[in-house]
């Protein structure tokens, strides 16, 4: 019986040795699939402002963000109203998208899905994507593009602009367009 025991006792060890396997890569991945988001949010309104003057505000049904090594971003998943201002709370530009993310280390957001942008002119983008860098001060995009002004309706593919929307050019144009002589 006491050898018995013993042998029990071996094989136990053994196998709890030789099952603790740790291999760094499957290290890696368990820890990478368990990374959770920092912040979460429902219903949210963002104001970024420069020197005590309001700048921008962002609103929005969800906010999910992530700093965790490789993933460092804000996502929202249900969509986003973001809208700048020269001085409150006269507007420059207004965008809105079903989906944004904003990608905190370059500075850049991407807006996905119905994507509406409108400036001070009444002049208004319609697009399914588009890319704001606020390093570079642009937005731009490579998909197809809608420019209605008050006097047209410019068609093309591909976009970019000042990120106030105020001088743009649309690229591979195609639509109407009215001419001054």
């Amino acid at each position: 019986m006491k050898l018995r025991s013993t042998y029990l006792f071996v094989f136990g060890i053994t196998a709890l040795i030789f099952s603790c396997n740790n291999d760094i890569e499957t290290i890696k991945k368990v820890s990478q699939s368990e990374q959770v988001p920092m912040l979460l949010g429902e219903n949210i309104a963002l104001t970024q402002s420069e020197q005590g003057r309001i700048m921008l505000k962002v609103f929005t049904k969800e906010l999910i963000q992530y700093a965790n090594g490789e993933k460092n971003y804000t996502e929202f998943p249900q969509g986003i109203r973001a809208v700048h201002f020269s001085n409150y709370p006269d507007t420059i530009s207004y965008l809105q998208a079903d989906y944004a993310i904003n990608y905190a280390e370059t500075d850049v957001w991407e807006a996905k899905g119905n994507v509406i942008a409108r400036n001070v002119k009444n002049e208004q983008l319609n697009t399914e994507y588009l890319v704001w860098d606020q390093k570079k001060k642009i937005i731009y995009s490579n998909a197809r593009v809608q420019v209605t002004t008050p006097d047209d309706i410019i068609y093309g593919e591909g976009f970019e602009s000042d990120e106030q929307f105020e001088n743009w050019s649309v690229k591979k144009v195609t639509g109407t367009f009215t001419f001054e002589e």
